[in-house]
């Protein structure tokens, strides 16, 4: 009885005083090989998978950044803070006007809008885009840019068709400026 006792406590101070030397041994070997690419390591596919693309983001990964977990990244204090640099009356007047047109591009953080091209009915070669840059955070003129670009189809090849539309790309903005108002407002 007394071997069983003292064998087992031998193998435990055998085994606490081997963990620390397993554990330089596995650094070293993280050094030599990588961590990914340790042989010492059992990792399954999708471990290997992870730990690759935690490496090549310099040791960062979205599900484990630094213990944080996804909750603690967008909130404070149980409040989501959402912060734009644009107006939110522009951005949806703007909106508002596109919505008959499909959308190639609408980015409410960075504020432009691209519509996909339009294609006018009677005349199937032509076409146009709008692009509307919401420039502001504030409810002014100098807040929204519109550009209207417009080619036509020559021999298969679509070109720009040159025009000067800077007329209509005014009234797009004033239709933008007073639908932006009335939201204010309301």
């Amino acid at each position: 009885m007394y071997k069983l006792i003292i064998s087992l406590i031998l193998l435990v101070i055998f085994y606490g005083c081997s963990g620390g030397k397993f554990e330089e041994q596995q650094k070293k070997l993280d050094k030599i090989y990588g961590e990914c690419d340790n042989p010492n390591k059992n990792l399954t596919t999708r471990q290997y998978n992870l730990c690759k693309d935690k490496e090549r983001a310099g040791g960062e990964s979205f599900f484990d950044l630094g213990g944080k977990n996804l909750q603690d990244l967008v909130s404070s204090g149980g409040t989501t803070v959402y912060q734009s640099s644009v107006n939110p009356y522009l951005w949806g007047a703007a909106i508002e006007i596109t919505n008959s047109y499909s959308l190639k591009i609408a980015d409410n953080q960075g504020g432009l809008i691209q519509t996909d091209w339009i294609y006018d009915e009677t005349n199937p070669s032509k076409r146009c885009l709008i692009k509307i840059q919401i420039l502001s955070q504030d409810l002014i003129s100098t807040g929204v840019s519109t550009k209207l670009l417009c080619e036509n189809k020559i021999n298969d090849i679509w070109v720009s068709d040159k025009n000067d539309y800077s007329n209509d790309e005014k009234q797009l903005v004033l239709k933008i400026l007073n639908l932006a108002s009335e939201k204010n407002i309301n």
